[in-house]
């Protein structure tokens, strides 16, 4: 395992696809850590942001529904360099804003900005494992689980010793364009995957090939959506683990997620996708079912568990999705990918609805329900 990463971080071209899903995460981290700032000094209510904050995946499942004709005006390489470029620049804009529309607006911008970057950079690792015949689409993903680390960290010592947020954002722009301009432009710049260059379309639905893909995307991408909001709500308020402890229990879920991105393509190779994510869907299972036993240790473990479970499902249905026959594999990555993040829109929203209803306990059960679908949807031969 450590052996692949060591030669994933030794091959320029590859380690250059890991530096784009570091840098989206890593930026968008930063931005994270600012957001009481910018509601403060626009004096948002609670309400307000929630509703502002809902234009950033509209907007990235807006660009997900037109990015294969991205792709395809560019190719993959170029239009990767291009959407760093332009969600760099989108991403200071937050900061610029001067009231509620002008950060409706900046934050579709950043949303659009980001989806278009995904999914390109995406098609760039998938473009790899079919030209090279190598598997690095997990350890791709593991450097966008360990950029959010480092972003929300670094955003966080940051703002505490009082750093303008504007020159943070500004200052991360300058680092990433010399990043992009000097090490990733000339590595994946001239990748491109002719079978991408199809019939024009618009929007990229999934069809009956990719709708297995699609479904398990949803449920999963939900419930990394709901969890990221909703697990220090759930160790503090139900369980009283304090403030403190709460934050550990979102921890361990990015933790154990990146280490099972950085170990899945091993695995891969070991096991096979379908034996990876079916082992990791009854994982996550399990931890979903802690949840419900009324031990902060166990729901440590638990929320452990899930990311762990989670990690491998999401990179391996993107190659799936870009090696289906009768699709290109940019408008098929888009199409498993935008309802995957529709979910990860719903899934928190879904929450706080039955949390009213049922309690927030119970409301993890649903996305248990969800998981077990998935499994099924495995078993049943339709995807993976």
């Amino acid at each position: 395992m450590i052996k692949k990463l060591r030669q994933y971080i030794s091959t320029p071209k590859h380690m250059a696809v890991g530096l784009c899903f570091l840098l989206l995460s890593v930026l968008f981290a930063l931005w994270i850590t600012r957001i009481p700032e910018v509601k403060l000094r626009l004096g948002l209510s609670e309400g307000d942001l929630g509703s502002v904050l809902f234009f950033t995946p509209l907007g990235a499942i807006i660009s997900m529904l037109l990015s294969s004709n991205l792709i395809r005006w560019k190719g993959e390489g170029k239009s990767t360099v291009i959407a760093l470029l332009f969600y760099g620049v989108t991403m200071a804009t937050p900061l610029f804003a001067y009231d509620f529309l002008t950060l409706c607006i900046a934050l579709f911008l950043v949303g659009f900005s980001m989806g278009w970057v995904d999914i390109s950079m995406n098609a760039v690792a998938n473009t790899i494992e079919k030209v090279d015949g190598v598997k690095i689409m997990s350890t791709s993903h593991g450097f966008f689980s360990l950029g959010g680390i480092i972003g929300g960290s670094i955003g966080g010592i940051l703002a505490g010793i009082g750093t303008d947020g504007l020159i943070q954002m500004i200052a991360a722009f300058i680092t990433l364009a010399i990043i992009v301009m000097l090490i990733i432009a000339p590595k994946i710049k001239s990748i491109t995957d002719d079978s991408n260059k199809e019939q024009h379309v618009i929007f990229s639905i999934p069809g009956k090939s990719l709708m297995g893909l699609a479904v398990i995307a949803f449920c999963i991408m939900l419930g990394e959506g709901a969890i990221a909001d909703w697990s220090t709500v759930y160790l503090n308020n139900n369980l009283s683990s304090g403030p403190a402890l709460a934050g550990f229990g979102f921890a361990a879920f990015s933790a154990t997620m990146t280490i099972g991105r950085f170990n899945g393509d091993y695995l891969i190779e070991k096991f096979g996708s379908n034996n990876v994510v079916k082992g990791g869907l009854i994982m996550a299972f399990a931890g979903l079912i802690l949840l419900f036993i009324k031990s902060i240790a166990l729901a440590l473990l638990g929320f452990g568990m899930i990311g762990f479970g989670y990690s491998s499902v999401i990179p391996i249905l993107f190659s799936q999705a870009s090696q289906k026959a009768d699709v290109s594999p940019a408008r098929g990555l888009a199409s498993v990918a935008t309802l995957g993040y529709f979910g990860f829109l719903l899934g928190p929203v879904i929450i706080g609805w039955t949390a009213e209803i049922i309690g927030l306990a119970f409301s993890f059960g649903i996305l248990a329900a969800l998981t077990l679908v998935a499994f099924m949807v495995v078993i049943r031969k339709t995807a993976v």
